[in-house]
Protein backbone atom coordinates (compact mmCIF):
# COMPACT_ATOMS: atom_id res chain seq x y z
CA UNK A 1 0.00 0.00 0.00
CA UNK A 2 1.59 3.67 -1.11
CA UNK A 3 1.69 5.89 2.13
CA UNK A 4 -0.29 9.13 1.76
CA UNK A 5 1.74 12.21 0.23
CA UNK A 6 0.44 14.11 3.01
CA UNK A 7 1.60 11.48 5.88
CA UNK A 8 4.88 10.87 4.47
CA UNK A 9 5.40 15.00 4.27
CA UNK A 10 4.55 14.66 8.36
CA UNK A 11 7.03 12.28 8.95
CA UNK A 12 9.85 14.22 7.25
CA UNK A 13 8.35 17.02 8.93
CA UNK A 14 8.87 15.41 12.77
CA UNK A 15 12.82 15.23 11.77
CA UNK A 16 13.34 18.50 11.49
CA UNK A 17 14.54 20.74 14.57
CA UNK A 18 12.46 22.55 16.09
CA UNK A 19 12.60 26.45 15.30
CA UNK A 20 14.34 28.28 18.04
CA UNK A 21 11.89 31.53 19.25
CA UNK A 22 13.75 34.53 18.18
CA UNK A 23 12.49 36.18 22.01
CA UNK A 24 12.54 34.15 25.58
CA UNK A 25 11.13 36.22 28.60
CA UNK A 26 12.98 34.83 31.88
CA UNK A 27 10.79 36.47 34.28
CA UNK A 28 12.66 36.78 37.75
CA UNK A 29 9.51 35.14 39.24
CA UNK A 30 10.25 32.45 37.21
CA UNK A 31 13.85 32.38 37.72
CA UNK A 32 13.77 32.36 41.51
CA UNK A 33 11.17 29.16 41.82
CA UNK A 34 13.97 27.21 39.73
CA UNK A 35 16.47 28.61 41.80
CA UNK A 36 14.35 27.21 44.61
CA UNK A 37 14.22 24.09 42.97
CA UNK A 38 17.87 23.18 42.42
CA UNK A 39 19.92 21.08 44.43
CA UNK A 40 23.28 21.70 43.06
CA UNK A 41 25.15 24.73 42.50
CA UNK A 42 24.72 25.25 38.81
CA UNK A 43 20.95 25.77 37.15
CA UNK A 44 20.98 26.29 33.31
CA UNK A 45 18.50 28.99 32.52
CA UNK A 46 18.84 29.11 28.82
CA UNK A 47 20.60 27.34 25.92
CA UNK A 48 20.39 28.18 22.50
CA UNK A 49 22.70 27.39 19.41
CA UNK A 50 25.19 30.39 20.16
CA UNK A 51 25.66 30.52 24.06
CA UNK A 52 24.35 28.64 27.21
CA UNK A 53 23.25 31.25 30.29
CA UNK A 54 22.98 29.66 33.96
CA UNK A 55 23.48 30.97 37.51
CA UNK A 56 26.40 29.41 39.98
CA UNK A 57 25.59 30.23 43.65
CA UNK A 58 27.87 29.08 46.30
CA UNK A 59 26.93 29.34 50.14
CA UNK A 60 29.25 30.99 52.38
CA UNK A 61 32.21 28.94 53.20
CA UNK A 62 31.28 26.04 50.39
CA UNK A 63 33.93 25.35 48.60
CA UNK A 64 33.74 25.58 44.35
CA UNK A 65 34.40 21.94 42.92
CA UNK A 66 34.49 23.33 39.36
CA UNK A 67 36.95 22.08 37.03
CA UNK A 68 38.07 23.95 33.51
CA UNK A 69 35.13 24.42 30.57
CA UNK A 70 36.00 24.15 27.03
CA UNK A 71 34.12 27.16 26.07
CA UNK A 72 34.76 31.10 27.04
CA UNK A 73 32.81 32.20 29.40
CA UNK A 74 31.93 35.43 30.98
CA UNK A 75 30.79 36.14 35.19
CA UNK A 76 28.81 38.87 36.24
CA UNK A 77 28.64 38.79 40.05
CA UNK A 78 25.28 39.71 41.24
CA UNK A 79 25.38 39.27 44.68
CA UNK A 80 28.21 38.19 47.65
CA UNK A 81 31.66 38.06 48.26
CA UNK A 82 34.91 35.94 47.65
CA UNK A 83 37.88 35.77 45.54
CA UNK A 84 38.20 34.33 42.31
CA UNK A 85 41.61 32.63 41.31
CA UNK A 86 42.27 32.24 37.30
CA UNK A 87 45.37 32.19 35.75
CA UNK A 88 47.46 32.31 37.82
CA UNK A 89 46.01 35.17 39.80
CA UNK A 90 43.99 35.80 42.32
CA UNK A 91 41.40 38.48 42.54
CA UNK A 92 38.81 39.47 45.39
CA UNK A 93 35.11 39.94 43.21
CA UNK A 94 31.56 41.49 44.49
CA UNK A 95 28.31 42.57 42.98
CA UNK A 96 28.72 44.49 39.77
CA UNK A 97 32.04 42.57 38.89
CA UNK A 98 32.16 41.14 35.29
CA UNK A 99 35.29 38.64 34.55
CA UNK A 100 36.41 36.66 31.32
CA UNK A 101 37.48 33.52 31.69
CA UNK A 102 38.96 31.91 28.16
CA UNK A 103 39.03 28.11 27.60
CA UNK A 104 40.31 25.97 29.02
CA UNK A 105 41.88 28.10 32.29
CA UNK A 106 42.11 27.26 35.52
CA UNK A 107 39.59 28.68 37.40
CA UNK A 108 37.53 28.30 40.86
CA UNK A 109 36.08 30.95 43.15
CA UNK A 110 37.94 31.01 46.78
CA UNK A 111 37.35 32.37 50.24
CA UNK A 112 33.65 32.74 49.66
CA UNK A 113 32.60 35.27 52.10
CA UNK A 114 28.91 36.39 51.71
CA UNK A 115 26.64 33.77 49.43
CA UNK A 116 27.50 34.18 46.30
CA UNK A 117 25.34 34.43 43.00
CA UNK A 118 26.62 34.74 39.34
CA UNK A 119 25.08 35.02 36.33
CA UNK A 120 27.63 32.44 33.78
CA UNK A 121 27.47 33.19 30.08
CA UNK A 122 28.93 30.46 27.87
CA UNK A 123 29.99 30.46 24.10
CA UNK A 124 28.91 27.84 22.05
CA UNK A 125 31.86 28.03 20.02
CA UNK A 126 34.38 25.51 21.23
CA UNK A 127 38.26 26.41 21.38
CA UNK A 128 40.74 24.82 19.45
CA UNK A 129 42.62 22.31 21.76
CA UNK A 130 45.90 20.97 21.07
CA UNK A 131 48.38 21.78 17.88
CA UNK A 132 51.72 23.18 17.89
CA UNK A 133 50.74 25.72 20.50
CA UNK A 134 50.10 23.30 23.52
CA UNK A 135 53.70 21.81 22.49
CA UNK A 136 57.59 22.88 22.11
CA UNK A 137 58.26 23.91 18.56
CA UNK A 138 58.95 20.63 17.03
CA UNK A 139 62.77 19.42 15.84
CA UNK A 140 62.00 16.73 13.38
CA UNK A 141 58.59 15.70 11.78
CA UNK A 142 56.32 15.08 15.05
CA UNK A 143 52.29 14.36 14.72
CA UNK A 144 50.08 16.81 16.51
CA UNK A 145 46.56 16.33 17.53
CA UNK A 146 44.68 18.84 17.13
CA UNK A 147 40.54 20.05 17.58
CA UNK A 148 38.67 22.87 16.15
CA UNK A 149 35.12 24.32 15.97
CA UNK A 150 34.42 24.90 12.22
CA UNK A 151 31.44 27.06 10.33
CA UNK A 152 29.61 25.73 7.37
CA UNK A 153 27.41 28.10 4.69
CA UNK A 154 25.68 26.01 1.91
CA UNK A 155 22.73 25.97 -0.84
CA UNK A 156 20.51 23.40 -1.38
CA UNK A 157 17.62 22.39 -3.78
CA UNK A 158 14.98 20.27 -2.26
CA UNK A 159 11.86 18.99 -3.74
CA UNK A 160 9.46 15.94 -2.11
CA UNK A 161 11.95 13.16 -2.17
CA UNK A 162 14.64 14.46 -4.05
CA UNK A 163 17.52 16.81 -4.03
CA UNK A 164 18.54 18.70 -7.66
CA UNK A 165 21.88 19.68 -5.75
CA UNK A 166 23.90 21.48 -3.12
CA UNK A 167 27.05 23.47 -2.88
CA UNK A 168 28.89 24.03 0.72
CA UNK A 169 31.75 25.62 2.20
CA UNK A 170 33.43 24.07 4.97
CA UNK A 171 35.57 26.79 6.95
CA UNK A 172 38.02 27.32 9.85
CA UNK A 173 37.31 30.57 11.95
CA UNK A 174 40.13 32.17 12.61
CA UNK A 175 40.09 35.55 15.03
CA UNK A 176 40.75 38.95 12.95
CA UNK A 177 44.13 40.36 13.82
CA UNK A 178 45.33 44.32 13.17
CA UNK A 179 48.32 42.13 11.24
CA UNK A 180 45.91 40.60 8.87
CA UNK A 181 45.33 43.91 7.30
CA UNK A 182 48.55 44.14 4.91
CA UNK A 183 47.36 40.89 3.62
CA UNK A 184 44.19 42.69 1.60
CA UNK A 185 45.57 45.98 1.28
CA UNK A 186 47.96 45.84 -1.08
CA UNK A 187 49.27 43.62 -3.88
CA UNK A 188 51.35 40.92 -2.05
CA UNK A 189 52.82 38.63 -4.81
CA UNK A 190 51.93 34.90 -2.72
CA UNK A 191 48.79 33.37 -1.70
CA UNK A 192 47.27 33.05 1.98
CA UNK A 193 45.64 30.58 4.00
CA UNK A 194 42.01 30.77 3.56
CA UNK A 195 40.72 29.80 7.39
CA UNK A 196 42.14 28.65 10.05
CA UNK A 197 43.84 24.89 10.63
CA UNK A 198 42.61 22.34 7.70
CA UNK A 199 41.72 23.55 4.66
CA UNK A 200 38.64 25.65 3.52
CA UNK A 201 36.65 23.31 1.14
CA UNK A 202 33.92 24.44 -1.56
CA UNK A 203 32.44 20.93 -2.46
CA UNK A 204 29.90 20.90 -4.89
CA UNK A 205 27.51 18.82 -6.94
CA UNK A 206 26.19 20.90 -9.57
CA UNK A 207 27.93 23.32 -12.21
CA UNK A 208 28.26 26.66 -10.87
CA UNK A 209 29.60 30.03 -12.12
CA UNK A 210 31.02 32.09 -9.43
CA UNK A 211 32.53 35.44 -10.03
CA UNK A 212 31.70 35.12 -13.66
CA UNK A 213 34.10 32.04 -13.61
CA UNK A 214 32.78 28.79 -14.51
CA UNK A 215 33.25 25.71 -11.93
CA UNK A 216 32.88 21.96 -12.96
CA UNK A 217 31.49 19.49 -9.91
CA UNK A 218 33.68 18.58 -7.55
CA UNK A 219 35.74 19.43 -4.28
CA UNK A 220 38.12 22.14 -4.09
CA UNK A 221 40.84 23.67 -1.31
CA UNK A 222 40.80 27.67 -1.24
CA UNK A 223 43.20 29.80 -1.04
CA UNK A 224 43.09 33.52 -1.02
CA UNK A 225 45.64 35.92 -2.30
CA UNK A 226 46.05 39.81 -3.45
CA UNK A 227 47.19 40.93 -7.17
CA UNK A 228 46.72 44.43 -8.76
CA UNK A 229 43.48 43.08 -10.20
CA UNK A 230 42.20 43.40 -6.85
CA UNK A 231 41.51 40.48 -4.11
CA UNK A 232 41.12 36.62 -5.82
CA UNK A 233 39.50 33.09 -4.28
CA UNK A 234 41.77 30.46 -5.61
CA UNK A 235 40.35 27.06 -5.80
CA UNK A 236 42.80 24.47 -6.25
CA UNK A 237 42.57 20.48 -6.59
CA UNK A 238 42.93 18.45 -3.45
CA UNK A 239 44.25 15.46 -5.26
CA UNK A 240 47.20 17.49 -6.80
CA UNK A 241 47.74 19.02 -2.88
CA UNK A 242 47.13 15.69 -1.27
CA UNK A 243 50.06 14.53 -3.70
CA UNK A 244 52.63 17.31 -1.84
CA UNK A 245 51.28 16.48 1.80
CA UNK A 246 50.67 19.74 1.99
CA UNK A 247 49.27 21.73 5.05
CA UNK A 248 47.20 24.60 4.87
CA UNK A 249 49.52 26.88 6.19
CA UNK A 250 51.78 25.59 3.45
CA UNK A 251 49.40 27.48 0.67
CA UNK A 252 52.24 29.52 -0.76
CA UNK A 253 54.21 26.31 -1.85
CA UNK A 254 50.72 25.78 -4.67
CA UNK A 255 50.49 26.39 -8.04
CA UNK A 256 47.74 27.12 -10.75
CA UNK A 257 43.79 26.75 -9.62
CA UNK A 258 40.64 28.32 -10.95
CA UNK A 259 40.99 31.95 -9.97
CA UNK A 260 38.07 33.41 -9.32
CA UNK A 261 37.85 37.20 -9.12
CA UNK A 262 36.17 39.24 -5.71
CA UNK A 263 34.49 42.53 -5.48
CA UNK A 264 35.28 44.77 -2.34
CA UNK A 265 32.12 45.80 -0.84
CA UNK A 266 32.48 49.59 1.85
CA UNK A 267 30.94 48.40 4.89
CA UNK A 268 31.17 49.39 8.61
CA UNK A 269 30.68 46.09 10.22
CA UNK A 270 33.27 44.40 11.59
CA UNK A 271 33.50 40.57 11.90
CA UNK A 272 35.60 39.38 14.66
CA UNK A 273 36.01 35.78 13.38
CA UNK A 274 36.33 34.72 9.44
CA UNK A 275 32.47 34.53 8.11
CA UNK A 276 31.77 32.76 4.68
CA UNK A 277 27.88 33.17 3.55
CA UNK A 278 26.22 31.52 0.53
CA UNK A 279 22.70 33.62 -0.06
CA UNK A 280 20.35 32.91 -2.89
CA UNK A 281 17.91 35.35 -4.42
CA UNK A 282 14.56 33.45 -3.40
CA UNK A 283 13.02 34.86 -6.42
CA UNK A 284 15.04 34.50 -9.65
CA UNK A 285 15.69 30.74 -7.63
CA UNK A 286 19.21 29.85 -9.49
CA UNK A 287 21.08 33.49 -8.39
CA UNK A 288 23.25 34.05 -5.33
CA UNK A 289 26.41 35.76 -3.91
CA UNK A 290 29.40 34.36 -1.93
CA UNK A 291 29.66 37.09 0.85
CA UNK A 292 33.36 36.89 2.49
CA UNK A 293 33.64 39.27 5.80
CA UNK A 294 36.63 39.00 7.93
CA UNK A 295 37.62 42.56 10.31
CA UNK A 296 36.70 45.01 7.93
CA UNK A 297 36.89 43.57 5.27
CA UNK A 298 33.76 42.24 2.89
CA UNK A 299 34.26 40.56 -0.52
CA UNK A 300 31.86 39.72 -2.66
CA UNK A 301 31.10 36.89 -5.35
CA UNK A 302 28.31 36.67 -7.46
CA UNK A 303 26.78 32.91 -7.89
CA UNK A 304 24.60 31.51 -10.37
CA UNK A 305 23.98 27.33 -9.78
CA UNK A 306 22.76 24.47 -12.61
CA UNK A 307 20.86 21.91 -10.82
CA UNK A 308 19.54 19.32 -12.39
CA UNK A 309 16.15 19.73 -12.75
Amino acid sequence: MTPHPFATMVAFASLLPAQQPPVQWLPRADVDARLAKTGGPWLSLLTVPTLTVGRYRLGKGEVDAQTPHGRDEIYHVLAGKAKLQAGGETRAVAAGDVVFVAAPTEHRFLEVEEALDVLVFFSAMKAPTGGMAAAPAPTEQTPFPETSQRGNARIFYWFGPDSAGQVALDFGQPRWQAAFAKFLAAPAGRRWRFGENFWTTLDTNIPLTLGGVEVAVGQYYCALQTTKEGPQLVLLDPTEVRKQRLDAFEVNKTTGGIVVPLETLKSDAHSDRLELELTIDAAAKDTGALTIRFGPHTLFAPLRLHPHR
